[in-house]
């Protein structure tokens, strides 16, 4: 400060802990940057440290080591001194100069105090990340002008409070140089107030949602518990509103005489809602964008006056749960305590129980993938080369499933520039539960620095996408096509051929993740324009923009499966053989060999060789898929003869839902400039889901070429006497099985190791999945910290809330699949339920009338295909495996994202008709956002 002033007069000073306490130098931040904090002035600590001066007479001593009676008594001495010590000479005429500019209407303002940590604890202080305790000071609302020296003297005052002395000696400080800053605040005239966590302290949903407590009237009433209070739990990644509300009666308000008083709530409101759905999720959003700007966990106070205007008073870090603390520490480079896990969307590749082996391959594509995809986005070999361990524990094994180490995502993310921009939306799109686990944030000006450096760049990576990934699809099309069939090969020339690919695969397959962060960015924007532009639409119209764009591969393999299925209907021999229940082997026999005519055959093998590594679970080696066993084709065409399904019915569905979704974005946004301006976006999300999903069905290929080496390599260790069987194979390790000839494994039988695992993995199966999101004890061994781990078995519920993904309503019974492998037949015309799904899903899902998922996003598997056949679908409905039983008379509704249990039906009542109509289609087949 400048010589002789008594208040900060640069935005440094203003913005410095060490001058006003880390309350007031957050408040200075976040009006700089744009947040709508009411204004105030603050009276740096100088000023308290000028009256303790002239008061330093009068303050007793504390003896060492004192008790909690000798602290209460050295307290009520102390808090005395200072009470007669007044406020110091000069400084009665600044605090009225302030006052009058900051009274305004109400002619009142709020007085607030905030510790003040000492100059060699910068990091310490009320309201910080390491001493985030609040309320150890005294706040005055609706102070009036004759009464503002005092309230600020109470607020001197109140540094040495009973609680605040006993709650410093505590944590080992001294309460005695305690010092307190104290801010003169504009009154916002709050309709209703609230206190918001953006991430709920209580503990078990600490990751999953934020928590809104909101009173009508003024902040006090919440804080204080003056007022009756509701609560609102936003869920983090769906928005969706959990309400908790009681009978209103009491709310704080301005005194007529000065000061705050508790009056009665109108009787209109008294069981009214405080906050609407769309107002609680406003709330938790900006707790939410907070926690992202500061890095920490944030507790904040805000009021909402008569039209509806957001307030941010306050905003603190906050006092969480020690294991949610604990994460916050680990993730910010500290020695964690616990290990965060999440299956989120990569349960849709790697679902329930994993074979060693595929683990093995997946750590080896997530670490080699993820390297050149960091290295791609900027950050630098030696960065690196410092975090190249991590890369190795991105996902782990867990009782034989495949887990998300969060603690590692967070800490590789966040060395990409582009992460702090798309962190939330990535959380949304892949954790998709929430997360415990935070990231340091960087400061103001370095995050500044980033986004100036990463803006050109995100810019160029966008403009070359498309260039650079029509250049990878050619290469991998070739290099896919050179492969030799490693039946004919001897085991080295295998060993030989696999090393190469995987080499190539760690050069370019980083290029296929990029276009992730632009499909995850440009759909949450898509998501808040039409929040914004078109409140009124519904979830349809969002869906049904992504539809009837460029054809994909995975598109194109569905229609060669479902154009197969058309010639073999029309052909009344194949129809009635691959119909009639014969054994499939036999009838894809007959059917390739030209039975039922060459070009039948012809279309089928073609099929086969172009489209067979897609199935259920492609990406397990241990799956079996067509192109292995050519005859489950018959067993994929027999539903869909059935029902009839056409390509031309599936391009008609896609070209109707985008006309309705057209047809809804005219009818709610007037202004044709942010008509187009949605257009352009939608057509740039449906161009990168285009380039997303033909990456996809490119690792399918990667995963199935690898699959026939390995099996082809298992062959050679059996007739070499090194195994007794070929599925022997899937309880080692990649490394273990080409090591056998290459030297680099250590000494044991592998048939010996195959069989432990086997025991191992024959235990694992009966056990029940760990939960979607967990945390265990760092320093105990996994095994040891699962059994407490728990389970996601859940009871029974009545209405379930998910994501409204693919429109309309359905009613109909329950099929709930754990397994997919299962006749298709007993899914038809029900109601499909799954913990998540990938491609091989496909026949079930085109069969069910209903689709029904415990995780996902609009992008994920179920949510694409349900819009592709106007199938109602709600994903990411937590718990909904093991709270629907099987069988149960449920309705679907696509349009709100719910899931109710109904009570059975009447005997004689009108049959649910077969299918439902939709109001989503989409361009895309079934594809989650990948783990990126």
């Amino acid at each position: 400060m400048t010589q002789g002033a008594t208040f900060p007069d640069t935005a440094a000073e203003a913005s410095d802990p060490l001058l006003v306490g880390h309350k007031f130098a957050r408040q200075a931040q976040l009006r700089a940057a744009g947040h709508r904090v009411p204004e105030f002035v603050c009276l740096p600590v100088s000023a308290f440290d000028r009256m303790r001066e002239s008061a330093a007479a009068d303050f007793p001593e504390l003896a060492p080591d004192s008790g909690p009676d000798e602290l209460a008594h050295w307290s009520k001495l102390a808090t005395d001194a200072v009470l007669r010590a007044g406020a110091p000479e000069g400084l009665a005429a600044e605090l009225l100069r302030e006052f009058d500019r900051l009274a305004g209407e109400t002619g009142t303002v709020a007085v607030r105090s905030c510790a003040v940590p000492a100059a060699d604890d910068e990091e310490g202080g009320e309201d910080s990340a390491d001493d985030p305790f609040a309320g150890l000071g005294r706040s005055f609302l609706a102070v009036g002008r004759e009464e503002l020296l005092q309230r600020v003297v109470e607020c001197w005052a109140s540094a040495f409070t009973a609680e605040g002395v006993l709650y410093r000696a505590t944590r080992g400080g001294d309460p005695t140089v305690t010092r307190m800053a104290v801010g003169l605040q504009r009154l916002v005239p709050a309709a209703r107030s609230f206190v918001a966590f953006s991430r709920d302290p209580r503990g078990p949903h600490a990751g999953e949602q934020s928590l809104v407590a909101a009173a009508y009237g003024l902040g006090e009433g919440v804080v204080q518990e003056q007022a009756d209070v509701d609560h609102f739990s936003v869920h983090r990644s769906t928005g969706a509103v959990e309400s908790q509300l009681v009978h209103k009666k009491r709310r704080v308000v301005p005194d007529t005489v000065g000061g705050t008083t508790v009056d009665e709530v109108p009787d209109a409101l008294a069981d009214r809602p405080v906050l609407d759905d769309a107002t609680a999720r406003r709330v938790a959003e900006l707790a939410v964008s907070l926690e992202e700007h500061f890095g920490l966990p944030q507790d904040i106070e805000g009021a909402i006056t008569e039209d509806g205007e957001i307030h941010l008073v306050q905003a603190r870090p906050a006092a969480i749960a020690a294991a949610t603390a604990a994460s916050a520490a680990g993730a910010s480079g500290s020695v964690a305590r616990e290990l965060h896990w999440s299956n989120g969307n990569i349960s849709e590749s790697f679902a329930g129980f994993t074979s060693t082996l595929t683990y093995s391959v997946a750590c080896e594509l997530y670490a080699v993938g993820f390297e050149e995809l960091y290295r791609r986005m900027g950050v630098s070999e030696q960065t690196l080369r410092r975090h190249r361990y991590e890369l190795r524990r991105m996902i782990g094994y867990l009782d034989g499933r495949v887990y998300m180490r969060l603690e590692s995502w967070y800490r590789l993310h966040s060395q990409m520039r582009a992460f702090a921009s798309i962190k939330r939306q990535w959380e949304k799109a892949v954790v998709t539960v929430g997360s415990s686990v935070t990231v340091e944030a960087p400061g103001r000006l370095k995050r500044l620095a980033m986004r100036a450096r990463e803006i050109p760049a995100a810019g160029a990576r966008r403009a070359m996408a498309p260039v650079r990934m029509r250049r990878f699809f050619g290469w991998w099309d070739e290099r896919r096509d050179a492969l030799p069939d490693p039946r004919t090969q001897s085991a080295g020339e295998i060993v030989e051929d696999y090393r190469e690919l995987w080499a190539d695969v760690a050069l370019r397959w980083g290029g296929t993740l990029v276009t992730n962060s632009h499909v995850i960015a440009e759909l949450d924007l898509a998501e808040r324009l039409m929040k914004r532009w078109a409140p009124q639409a519904d979830r349809g119209a969002l869906n049904g923009m992504l539809c009837d764009g460029p054809v994909n591969r995975s598109v194109l393999a569905l229609r060669s499966l479902l154009t197969v299925a058309e010639a073999v209907a029309a052909h009344p021999e194949a129809n009635e053989s691959v119909r009639g229940g014969k054994d499939s082997a036999e009838v894809w026999s007959r059917l390739a060999d030209g039975a039922f005519g060459t070009e039948l055959a012809d279309l089928a093998q073609a099929h086969v060789k172009r489209y067979g590594d897609r199935g259920l679970h492609d990406l397990k080696f241990e799956s079996t898929v067509v192109a292995n066993a050519p005859h489950l084709l018959i067993d994929q065409l027999r539903p869909l003869i059935s029902i009839g399904r056409t390509v031309e019915n599936s391009i008609e569905e896609e070209r109707r839902a985008r006309q309705e979704a057209e047809d809804e974005l005219r009818a709610h946004i007037a202004d044709p400039a942010r008509r187009a301006a949605l257009r352009v976006l939608f057509w740039s999300l449906r161009r990168n889901l285009l380039i997303r999903e033909n990456a996809r069905f490119c690792r399918t290929e990667l995963f199935g070429a690898s699959r026939r080496m390995v099996n082809a390599l298992a062959q050679h260790l059996v007739d070499a006497g090194q195994l007794d069987d070929v599925s022997e194979v899937y309880d080692l390790t990649i490394e273990e099985v080409l090591g056998a000839y290459e030297g680099g494994r250590a000494g044991g039988e592998l048939r010996e190791l195959a069989r432990v695992r086997a025991a191992t993995r024959q235990k694992a199966t009966e056990r029940a999945d760990p939960p979607n999101v967990f945390a265990t004890d760092a320093d105990v061994p996994l095994s040891v910290a699962l059994a407490s781990a728990g389970t996601n078995r859940g009871a029974t519920a009545s209405t379930l809330t998910g994501l409204a993904s693919s429109g309309g309503v359905v009613r109909g019974r329950a099929r709930v699949v754990t397994d997919p492998d299962i006749d298709p037949e007993s899914c038809r015309g029900k109601i499909l339920v799954a913990r998540e799904t990938d491609p091989g899903w496909l026949v079930l899902m085109l069969v069910a009338k209903g689709l029904v998922a415990e995780r996902g996003t609009v992008l994920s598997h179920m949510a694409i295909t349900g819009r592709i056949f106007g199938v109602p679908t709600v994903v990411a409905v937590r718990g909904v495996v093991d709270s629907v039983p099987d069988g149960a008379w449920i309705e679907v509704d696509g349009d709100r994202g719910t899931i109710t249990v109904l009570d059975e039906p009447e005997p004689n009542a009108e049959p649910e008709p077969e299918a439902a109509v939709s109001d989503a289609v989409s361009d895309a087949e079934p594809g989650a956002v990948d783990a990126s």
